[in-house]
């Protein structure tokens, strides 16, 4: 199950990162980077099916998941909801805590809120910006128009896209490998459009 398998991969870096701080064995760097790499659109969505689903609103996330797993569903969703709990926790210590990593001292001892939270939107939902050059997001504004800005939000709208049409997607690449001219195409060739239709069918 493709749920489980993000959680099993989410929660140890989380509880890796927790179980590492005041004992050197981490720079704050590292820490950051652990919480940064978990925060992404898959745990965003997930979070977001778990609450739906527990005030007991439609989920087709959860309505998948009691048919293939049944009271299993329950562990899932517990999980879910404990996710951004354990998260902030982390993310809270690793940033005002001064002697929480190897070199926290040098960082964290004037950590304000107002900069914890300029910091987050910067690693967490604006590090496309680390690609393109800088991290400063009033000179990506004023020097590339916010271009950085506008390609993290396409990106994080087209994976969201992703995961919650999944089902149609594989069902679209279905019906593109069952063309019959295909089918007698040689080998290299249908391994061609196969290729091509990974991504094309999510259009």
């Amino acid at each position: 199950m493709s749920v489980a398998m993000h959680l099993t991969q989410v929660y140890p870096i989380m509880i890796a990162t927790a179980g590492s701080i005041n004992t050197d064995n981490l720079t704050l760097f590292d820490a950051h980077f652990a919480v940064a790499v978990t925060a992404s659109p898959v745990s965003f969505y997930l979070v977001y099916s778990c609450v739906r689903d527990a005030i007991g609103r439609p989920n087709i996330l959860f309505s998948k998941l009691r048919r293939e797993s049944g009271p299993a569903t329950n562990i899932i969703r517990a999980f879910g909801l404990a996710l951004p709990i354990l998260w902030l926790g982390v993310n809270l210590t690793i940033s005002f805590s001064p002697h929480a990593f190897k070199d926290s001292h040098l960082y964290c001892k004037e950590m304000t809120f107002a900069r914890w939270l300029e910091f987050q939107t910067a690693s967490n939902f604006v590090g496309v910006l680390d690609v393109m050059g800088r991290r400063d997001i009033w000179n990506d504004l004023s020097g590339r128009g916010g271009l950085g800005a506008i390609c993290l939000a396409i990106m994080w709208v087209w994976a969201v896209y992703l995961v919650r049409h999944r089902k149609d997607i594989y069902e679209e690449i279905r019906f593109r490998r069952s063309d019959v001219a295909r089918a007698r195409a040689p080998w290299f060739a249908r391994k061609w459009r196969f290729l091509q239709d990974i991504p094309a069918s999510g259009w």
